[in-house]
């Protein structure tokens, strides 16, 4: 199996490369032209796959930022500064990869910076999985 794909894709590019094969060996020239356009198909079909997956992890994410951005704006107050006691913005997120969770619990950490003083913080924020 082809690494990294769906077993669709790989199918499409195995199927694809099996036309190739028998066009390369087709005598007969409307054969050959017959597994050519077949091989074009397949790819078509496993370049289609791979664009609907890719579009899929990007809506995936972008969902989770979403929730998390929520989850920051239904808090009573960002933190603030540590060092200029200013209110701190958020800026980004990142899966917290080897916290211990609950199954029905995420946890990402959320990273801050104060627009005053340029300081970056991370706090560790546990939601409930949708």
């Amino acid at each position: 199996m082809l690494y990294g794909f769906s077993t669709q894709i790989a199918n499409c590019y195995r199927r694809a490369a099996e036309c190739g094969e028998l066009a390369a060996l087709s005598i007969n020239e409307g054969d050959r032209q017959f597994y050519i356009e077949r091989e074009q198909s397949w790819l078509k079909l496993a370049r289609s796959y791979e664009l609907s997956e890719r579009i899929s992890r990007i809506t995936t994410e972008t969902q989770r930022r979403d929730r998390l951005r929520r989850t920051r704006a239904g808090q009573t107050s960002p933190p603030n500064c540590p060092c200029c006691g200013d209110e701190m913005k958020f800026e980004a997120s990142c899966p917290a990869h080897g916290v211990p969770v609950q199954p029905t619990t995420s946890a990402h950490f959320a990273l801050f910076a104060c627009p005053s003083c340029g300081r970056v913080s991370d706090e560790l924020v546990m939601e409930p999985r949708l």
